[in-house]
């Protein structure tokens, strides 16, 4: 019975083991079918890229200024006489030659009508010296006639025409005396109060009122001296070029008209260690105003043949500035980020200025680069030129802010 049960326990250990080894052969063999299946592929991070261009730029910078006009203008009386009446509306813009004021013209039309009858009176004096003079004339080449009768005539013939002269100058300045009884604008502008009222009396050199005129108009400001250093630079060699400025006007609005610059001081305020310049604009519309708080933008430094891209391509990198690019770009697959520094420039218009660093033709990151290491694969979505998505971004800023 003993040897019995020691056989029973010999055949269960047996048959035991060979379970044991199946079941380590069977797993061995799903690990190795497991390790043989190909892994998929991480897949590249998902960018947008732009082509890199080169262009031109030019970098304004931007000053506080005042509007002021090129000067209040005084409307005087140029004849005597009682101020009939004011013919403008006060505070208006007026045109140059517009009337303004009435003098009372009777003496200045009588004092026409005297003139001018003065003067047909010596024409007909005139007329009459010369018929006598080529009468003489024809008589002293006959013989007939003495030569002091000939040249008695002749003297008549040239007094006549001297006093004819006199004549005509007295009819011209008796109009021009009677024109100054109507008073005009010497210049457009808008103008002042009324100085005297309607039937006061007035003399030649009365004060009447005041023009200030508004177009063109003058924009005053001043300039850091190391920006004024810089542009003197800028503009070296082309004192006859004018050099173009813009203005800013509430809200950022831009004004529709380019101005010029037109004076930059020849020194450097001590106090201020800035110099004072001005800049002249047209202002057809009146909407600027003297006094008008502006923002002005003057061209400080021209860019030429230089890489623009989106500021938010750059990123800082441990030796500074840097952006990234994408390899193998035409290819389908295989693309793979690099880290490149740059020396940048301003931001001009809403692109960055890239000095070094970049060429033309490379396909830089505009989205999606934060979170890209070097070597990294990427996948690349869309294309887009560099100047449209910068452009892009700027506009909707703008519009966030209500721009």
């Amino acid at each position: 019975m003993k040897l019995v049960h020691l056989f029973s326990q010999s055949v269960f250990s047996r048959w035991l083991s060979g379970f044991a080894v199946l079941a380590a052969a069977m797993l061995l063999g799903a690990c190795s079918a497991e390790s043989s299946t190909p892994q998929p592929k991480t897949p590249g991070a998902a960018v947008t890229v732009a082509v890199v261009e080169a262009g031109n730029a030019v970098q304004f910078g931007e000053y506080a200024a005042r509007v002021r006009s090129p000067g209040a203008v005084e409307l005087r009386a140029q004849v005597g006489g009682v101020l009939k009446k004011r013919l403008y509306q006060e505070g208006q813009l007026v045109q140059k030659g517009e009337a303004l004021f009435q003098i009372d013209p009777e003496s200045y039309s009588l004092a026409l009508e005297l003139a001018e009858a003065e003067l047909a009176e010596v024409r007909a004096d005139h007329g009459n010296a010369e018929r006598e003079w080529r009468r003489q004339q024809d008589l002293f080449a006959r013989r007939v006639s003495s030569e002091y009768d000939r040249d008695k005539a002749e003297t008549t013939l040239q007094a006549t025409s001297a006093r004819l002269q006199k004549a005509e100058a007295a009819v011209n300045d008796a109009k021009r005396m009677l024109s100054y009884a109507q008073v005009e604008a010497t210049v457009a502008g808008v103008a002042g109060l009324e100085v005297l009222a309607a039937g006061n009396l007035v003399e030649a050199g009365t004060l009447l009122t005041t023009i200030t005129p508004r177009d063109p108009i003058h924009v005053h400001f001043t300039l850091p001296a190391r920006d004024a250093a810089m542009h003197r630079a800028a503009f070296a060699g082309r004192s006859g070029e004018a050099v173009e400025t813009r203005l800013l006007l509430d809200h950022e609005r831009a004004f529709p008209h380019a101005g010029q610059l037109n004076f930059t001081d020849a020194r450097i305020d001590p106090l201020t260690d800035s110099v004072e310049m001005r800049a002249v604009f047209p202002n057809p519309e009146g909407e600027l105003l003297p006094g008008q708080f502006v923002r002005l933008q003057l061209p400080l430094r021209t860019f030429r043949d230089v890489v623009l891209i989106d500021p938010k391509a750059v990123t800082e990198g441990p030796a500074g500035p840097q952006v990234f690019t994408v390899d193998n770009g035409n290819a389908t697959d295989e693309q793979t980020a690099r880290a490149r520094p740059v020396e940048l420039g301003p931001v001009v218009e809403g692109l960055q200025v890239v000095t070094a660093g970049l060429a033309a033709g490379d396909q830089l990151v505009v989205n999606g680069q934060v979170s890209l290491r070097p070597g990294r694969s990427v996948s690349v979505v869309k294309t887009v030129p560099p100047r449209v998505h910068a452009q892009g971004e700027q506009s909707r800023t703008h519009a966030q802010a209500g721009l």
